[in-house]
């Protein structure tokens, strides 16, 4: 594990900071849960009252202490403040402690926390919207794909070899200056286009399986018009840019630093070989269920969050992710079945809606913290 070095404090100074650090980007992450579903910015304007548009001052815009010093009301006009807001501010609280608990002082640390976050906000965004926004899960896989290749790096403890020659051959021939340049710079470069291409062709294969109610929301997430293109323009013109960057450390120090650069550039291999395997998986799982129901049983956005989910964490934890989002999602689904059942509420049995996305989010957290070793390293 890369602990940083020159550093002599408690282990208690760290564990405080991550969890004030978590509250900070929690309270964050509800401005992005509220207002990305909303086609809204999460820059301006600044944070208003829901129920008076009244501006929220700084005093009374911190984390968990200022709910409860209003009691859990608005200030200006005294409507109740949803407990949701608090309660994700805290969660990403504990799940950095966690991280910090998992990881110790050391510079991957910050690298699961901004995947928290990715899984924290897709998660509740899904579970109240049926939702998995293109604006986030897009950059989100690219940092995945940086994210993995920079935990590779350095060595470390790993899971099982994964033969990535299978699906990128030619990739892990003889070691070369140009062949890492070459393969690794077409991988970041063909990971956002690879998820557009992605929602261009599916409603073109199983468009003729939505539901006449379903149209309107397809047709609205299909188009773009929900999931912020600049956004996704935006993705593809990083991920190019992360292309040339790599082409050119290849080049430049590769030779003088080339253990280390051939840890990073199999780190990249394995990322991408656990993307498409996790998210093809999925998807395929998906195409049978359409042409043997007859309609769809899981969303787009769920494939595309398990590739997210594959890059970062590997084929064995997208795996571990799978298995224990699937039981998350039939407790879940259970439990909506008897709820939305029950006298008066009018359910729809075993069509009820299952937010899969969120369990999926939920198992993803999960395994990153309990996993004993980087699941992403051969």
């Amino acid at each position: 594990m890369p602990y940083l070095t020159g550093l002599d404090l408690p282990f208690s100074f760290y564990a405080v900071s991550a969890f004030v650090l978590g509250l900070i980007f929690g309270s964050f992450l509800n401005v992005v849960i509220y207002r990305v579903p909303r086609g809204e910015s999460i820059v301006f304007p600044g944070s208003r009252c829901g129920a008076c548009g009244a501006p929220i001052r700084a005093f009374d815009n911190i984390p968990l202490l200022s709910y409860a010093m209003l009691g859990g009301r608005c200030r200006s006009c005294r409507a109740r403040i949803s407990f949701s807001y608090p309660a994700v501010e805290l969660c990403a609280g504990l799940v950095f402690v966690a991280i910090v608990l998992k990881t110790g002082p050391s510079w991957e640390a910050p690298l699961e926390f901004a995947f928290a976050c990715v899984m924290i906000s897709l998660a509740l965004i899904d579970a109240r919207h049926r939702l998995l926004p293109n604006v986030i899960i897009y950059p989100a896989f690219l940092f995945a794909l940086i994210g993995a290749t920079a935990r590779a790096a350095p060595g470390g403890q790993s899971s099982p070899a994964l033969d990535v020659s299978i699906l990128f051959p030619g990739s892990q021939s003889e070691f070369t200056p140009w062949r890492a340049a070459f393969f690794g710079g077409t991988l970041f470069a063909i990971a956002a286009p690879g998820f557009w291409l992605l929602d261009k062709i599916d409603p073109i294969l199983f468009g003729k399986y939505f539901h006449e109610e379903e149209d309107a929301e397809h047709s609205a997430i299909y188009s773009g018009e929900t999931q912020g293109r600049p956004a996704i323009r935006a993705a593809m013109i990083l991920g190019v840019i992360a292309a040339i960057a790599w082409a050119a450390i290849a080049f430049t120090l590769s030779p003088r630093y080339q253990p280390n650069f051939e840890d990073a550039y199999d780190g990249l291999l394995r990322a991408s070989a656990g993307a498409l395997i996790s998210g093809g998986l999925l998807w395929l799982i998906r195409a049978l269920y359409f042409f043997i129901r007859g309609f769809e049983g899981m969303g787009l956005g769920d494939i595309k969050m398990m590739s997210v989910v594959g890059a970062f964490l590997g084929f064995g934890g997208a795996l571990g992710v799978l298995l224990l989002g699937s039981i998350i999602g039939v407790i879940t689904g259970l439990a909506l079945i008897y709820y939305g059942g029950r006298k008066g509420r009018g359910g729809r049995g075993f069509k009820t809606p299952l937010p899969f996305g969120a369990c999926l989010g939920v198992a993803s957290l999960i395994v990153m913290i309990l996993s004993p070793f980087n699941f992403a390293k051969p």
